[in-house]
């Protein structure tokens, strides 16, 4: 795969990435490339996955992860976790803002998730950005308010994250360790 081009890379230059055990995806028209994530982050995206999985069928919607998200030209992050509608679900991405995107923050990514992401999250208008860090543990939500995520909750350790928006879920950073 060309590691430079004349355009931003999208979408098709993901496909066209050799498949090493990277984690690949197209931020501000970059082609960024992490490596994988660990046996913790990613319980912890599991045990998120279980958990959204059930609340979100009440309202017949999907929990996917990971998967690229297509939100335009030389914008295609893949998030550790989206729950979507089944009409967002194209062939090969989510073409349609998610309901809740979720990140998982790893010391080397912390910044990325917390500022770089939500401003792409933002511009994707996904409804809803949920960000656990292990470390905490914590889990803070953001809503999409005027095109901008504003805290919503923060939870750490036994404390209960309820809400009934965007479907009735219940959830506390330490039940996410597994």
């Amino acid at each position: 795969m060309a590691t430079t081009v004349d355009r931003p890379f999208d979408l098709e230059d993901l496909y066209a990435a050799p498949d090493e055990g990277n984690r690949y995806e197209v931020l501000d028209g970059a082609l960024v490339v992490t490596p994988p994530p660990g046996p913790a982050h990613q319980t912890v995206v599991g045990e998120l996955f279980v958990v959204l999985r059930e609340a979100a069928r009440s309202r017949g919607l999907r929990v996917m992860a990971p998967l690229a998200w297509r939100i335009g030209p030389g914008q295609v992050p893949e998030p550790d976790l989206m729950v979507v509608s089944p009409d967002a679900v194209g062939e090969r991405a989510i073409e349609k803002p998610p309901v809740i995107v979720g990140e998982v923050l790893s010391p080397s990514g912390k910044d990325r998730d917390l500022f770089d992401m939500r401003r792409i999250y933002e511009q994707g208008a996904a409804l809803w950005y949920w960000l656990v860090d292990p470390a905490g543990p914590s889990l803070t939500v953001l809503r999409l308010v005027e095109g901008r995520h504003e805290e919503e909750a923060r939870v750490v350790g036994d404390s209960r994250h309820t809400t009934e928006d965007p479907f009735p879920v219940a959830v506390s950073p330490n039940q996410l360790l597994g």
